[in-house]
């Protein structure tokens, strides 16, 4: 019994990811969103990667169409395998989607409960605050989207710890600071970066008030140099693969300021009320009360406002975005920065919830208050999860058809795939044209990058290609392709793989130096008359071996800096 109440607020915080997911977990239903599909291929190259035991760390040997895209390399690596491994422990997409929630919920819950007792935060207050975090719009993108700014989202209150003992205690953590890092970098490389740009005022802070300025700076210098080893295959992947070949960007944001958050409007995202009416609240308080706050929670509130201001319609997008067009290729969404301003802002408002009325009766009243609000939360948050199951029974199944291919009209062998043990017909009956990170054969820009149809050119030239040509995945992690060119000349034939600088091609046994190439950069050879064979692989240049085996030996070293502190914490109890 004393357990219980000494982890009630985990257990609450799991009790409601659950009560949120009711309505998905009693039909079973899978919820498809805007990002899904996307998505779901990742996973289920690393999948049949980890199944089969052929693997093939930079292109896509089973996801993707078998197309010799690289994705994995570049959007959260590690994350990827991690969820190819649930996806193989489940099942099916049903049952991994339930899981992933469930834990993208719990754990979004429990990180910032945790950072708002870090911050002195009574325990009840602090399970509101986590409950409204992981209730929030942002958590459930994953959840109904399979947005990966959801795990982000998640992860991102641990690195606030991190920002918070610095403002705090003057001081950096370095394990504290370099995992919560690592793991996000991992996970979602725009998460990372926004985190790390909130990190900028508290250090400054705390290094303008530290007596030892030498020790913090030589413990945050360590903490980089940690994130960076743990994750060299992720950015130094990122710019040997992107500088050596014109891989295309994300779709540019042509209209910033449409996709900025507001509190009311029209033409932009509007905060849901309940968190808008809170916001409004916490800045009302803390300017009132401003010059009896600590410099903790003035730097916690203005690094809070300064990211709203950033990702709202009052930031200058539109001039900015014209001065530098390729900003839109990197932030995409400006909306996006207003996740530091929930952590934050929510901080600030446990910080003011925390402090208790003189009249007993009128802290009775907020607790109440703060009851019915946290219904509302849960409810909303519920009832988004009950309309994407809905969706699941509807005649289009899908939540979100944009930019969505039907491979087949019978819908209820597409709700069918998506429930038995077989995670790959799904993706054969739903296609959806992402051109992310093609190696494109010209220099794009935020103004031609629709000019030369990267959609429908990868519809075309790989999702429903024409040709009859086989694909086998080989035990070396190498690609084949077998087709017949029943013309009696060598024929020039385009065929649905896609080729990047390091990029190994193999033709009926000659290893091919130059080849032909369509815009979006899949592959043009010539086919001799009868049966022909293309093999595939990726050779990566000796820099990138070597950084794919510093990430690995700095993981083996932190394990074992974990197992030895575990062993020591063991024998100082005894």
């Amino acid at each position: 019994m004393q357990k219980v109440s000494k982890y009630w607020p985990y257990i609450t915080i799991f009790i409601t990811a659950v009560l949120i997911l009711l309505p998905q977990i009693v039909t079973g239903s899978y919820i498809l969103g805007v990002d899904s599909i996307f998505h779901m291929n990742r996973f289920y190259d690393a999948m049949m990667q980890l199944k089969t035991g052929h693997l093939n760390y930079f292109i896509s040997i089973y996801g993707y169409q078998q197309s010799g895209r690289i994705i994995n390399a570049l959007y959260g690596p590690l994350t990827a395998y991690f969820s190819g491994f649930l996806l193989l422990i489940t099942g099916s997409w049903v049952r991994f989607q339930i899981v992933t929630s469930l834990l993208t919920l719990t754990v979004s819950g429990f990180t910032m409960y945790n950072l708002a007792i870090r911050t002195r935060i009574k325990q009840i207050y602090a399970v509101f605050i986590g409950i409204a975090y992981m209730s929030s719009y942002l958590i459930m993108g994953w959840v109904v989207g399979m947005q990966f700014t959801g795990w982000g989202a998640a992860i991102l209150p641990c690195l606030m710890a991190a920002g918070f003992d610095m403002i705090d205690n003057k001081e950096i953590n370095v394990i504290k600071l370099a995992l919560p890092m690592t793991i996000m970098l991992q996970t979602h490389l725009l998460s990372s970066l926004t985190g790390a740009l909130a990190l900028v005022p508290m250090f400054i802070a705390g290094m303008m008030h530290n007596p030892n300025r030498k020790q913090m700076l030589k413990n945050a210098v360590l903490a980089v140099l940690i994130t960076l080893g743990l994750t060299a295959n992720v950015w130094y992947g990122m710019f040997q693969i992107s500088f050596t070949n014109h891989a295309l960007g994300v779709a540019p944001q042509l209209n910033m300021y449409e996709d900025s958050i507001a509190f009311f409007g029209n033409n932009v995202f509007v905060l849901p009320p309940i968190y808008s009416i809170g916001f409004i609240i916490v800045v009302g308080y803390f300017i009132y009360h401003f010059k009896k706050l600590s410099t903790d929670r003035r730097v916690i509130f203005i690094t809070g406002m300064l990211f709203l201001w950033i990702s709202s319609v009052w930031f200058p997008w539109g001039p900015l975005d014209k001065q530098f067009p390729s900003i839109s290729y990197l932030i995409q969404m400006p909306r996006r920065f207003v996740v530091i301003a929930f952590v934050l802002l929510l901080i600030c408002f446990g910080i003011m919830i925390n402090d208790s009325f003189k009249k007993e009766m009128l802290n009775t009243i907020k607790v109440y208050c703060l009851m019915v609000i946290t219904f509302i939360m849960i409810l909303s948050a519920g009832m988004t999860v009950q309309g994407g199951a809905k969706d699941f029974f509807s005649p289009q199944v899908v939540q979100n058809t944009y930019n969505l291919k039907y491979q087949i009209n019978n819908t209820n062998l597409i709700r069918k795939s998506l429930t038995i043990n077989n995670p790959g017909e799904v993706l054969k009956m739903l296609t959806k044209a992402t051109p992310d990170y093609l190696p494109v054969q010209y220099k794009m820009t935020a103004y031609n990058y629709f000019d030369y149809h990267p959609y429908g050119n990868y519809g075309d030239q790989i999702i429903n290609y024409s040709g009859n040509v086989k694909k086998i995945v080989k035990s070396n992690g190498h690609l084949e392709l077998i087709w017949h060119n029943t013309s009696d000349d060598t024929k020039a034939t385009q065929l649905p793989v896609v080729k990047y600088s390091d990029t190994k091609l193999i033709l009926n046994g000659n290893h091919l130096g130059k080849v032909k190439q369509t815009q979006i950069g899949s592959v043009i050879v010539n086919a001799k008359p009868g049966k022909n064979k293309l093999e595939i692989y990726y050779q990566p240049t000796m820099m990138l071996r070597i950084m794919l085996w510093i990430t690995i030996v700095s993981w083996v070293l932190l394990i074992f800096y974990f197992v030895f502190k575990i062993v020591k914490l063991k024998k100082s109890s005894k």
